[in-house]
């Protein structure tokens, strides 16, 4: 899927995909260009939501707009305060 602008990106936030965003950050910005989200997700409509969790995105400049390269996604809250423990840690 290409994205023709960045400023345009949106992540499904309705009630039905699941997907709910918290908060976005652009950590890099140029012909490679990296997202941060904060998203709950549900996978059930009517279950909790569960979360939060982050989502990095990289996204490379081609011809037509922007296209995802690669992601990664924590899958537990724990991973999430791991992460900001040892940035927090490593003095960042």
């Amino acid at each position: 899927m290409i994205i023709p602008d960045l400023d345009d990106l949106v992540l499904e936030t309705d009630e039905e995909s699941g997907i709910q965003e918290l908060g976005r950050r652009f950590l890099a910005r140029g012909p490679w260009t990296a997202v941060a989200f904060l998203v709950k997700t549900r996978t059930d409509p009517e279950g909790d939501w569960e979360g939060p969790y982050l989502w990095l995105h990289r996204y490379q400049k081609v011809a037509q707009g922007w296209k995802l390269v690669s992601r990664f996604r924590t899958t537990s809250p724990d991973q999430l305060a791991e992460l900001a423990a040892a940035l927090r840690e490593w003095g960042l």
